[in-house]
């Protein structure tokens, strides 16, 4: 794809690697460094009990992380999407859940994880809205996300850091469209988008492409994941249909400098961790 003469050299997209892709390897350390040593460029960083939770996060730990990250030269981005980060229900409690005493605990998490952000050297720190509330009335449990969000956008922001929020389709909200209704009702300059690829192709009608070009002034944040069809199941990249090469041409083309972050939880998934993560790395590296 041509770039106009006048906006200078297409930036160079750098790859990531969610932790939840070392789901059955307990040592954050370790996973850091596999991660690093297979090529990537950063890593993104589920925060729960299995690798680090930033409730429980001792400093030592968070130190020897930090230092970790700078010495291996890895960008990073937090995760507060991780499925049992508060609980043993999936994604919850969330910001829009019907107990108050569950929102509020979930949005302390998301702000002691901004809090560590600037340590640890994050550059964004991605969320989403969890389910709807059973028995909620829809504009009750919007009006607790708008709230909710709009704190976390705060707090962010005094921190001059930077959310990253992701829509999805099996939640509360769940296309680009919501996000954008989300966006006007915030309207916060640290509220800022996760775009994720499987989720674009699960949930918007027109091709990918297109769908990136038309918010990638907004996007901060990059998850990537094979899809088949519209069907929701997190697939190996080269596995489903996405043209990732199209992917990456309308990330350059909108000046995207972001990190890209496979999100491949190995808890789904057969197989050697170590080789997913580095069969990933060998298609995707090439494309860019």
């Amino acid at each position: 794809m041509a770039e106009p003469a006048s906006s200078g050299p297409r930036p160079r997209l750098r790859l990531g690697y969610n932790s939840c892709g070392f789901a059955r390897t307990d040592d954050i350390h370790r996973v850091v460094d596999e991660i690093a040593d297979i090529g990537f460029q950063g890593m993104e960083l589920t925060l729960d009990r299995r690798h680090l939770h930033s409730l429980h996060a001792e400093q030592a730990q968070l130190e020897r992380l930090a230092s970790q990250l700078r010495e291996r030269g890895l960008g990073l981005v937090l995760n507060t999407g991780g499925r049992y980060a508060l609980g043993p229900t999936s994604h919850e409690p969330g910001p829009a859940s019907a107990g108050a005493a569950g929102r509020e605990r979930f949005l302390q998490f998301v702000e002691r994880s901004l809090a560590l952000a600037p340590g640890l050297g994050a550059e964004v720190l991605m969320l989403h809205s969890g389910y709807a509330p059973a028995g909620v009335e829809p504009e009750r449990a919007w009006s607790w996300l708008v709230q909710g969000c709009s704190r976390l956008a705060r707090f962010a922001g005094e921190l001059g850091l930077v959310l990253g929020f992701e829509f999805h389709p099996e939640m509360l909200v769940r296309d680009l469209q919501d996000w954008q209704r989300l966006d006007q009702a915030v309207d916060h300059p640290a509220f800022q988008l996760t775009l994720d690829v499987g989720h674009v192709a699960c949930t918007e009608p027109g091709p990918i492409p297109e769908v990136i070009a038309s918010c990638v002034h907004r996007v901060v944040n990059v998850h990537l994941e094979d899809i088949r069809g519209s069907a929701h199941v997190h697939l190996p990249i080269g596995q489903g249909d996405i043209d990732f090469s199209a992917v990456f041409q309308a990330l350059a083309a909108g000046g995207y400098r972001g990190l890209i972050n496979a999100e491949l939880n190995s808890d789904d998934l057969p197989g050697d961790e170590r080789s997913l993560a580095r069969q990933t790395w060998n298609h995707l590296h090439q494309l860019r």
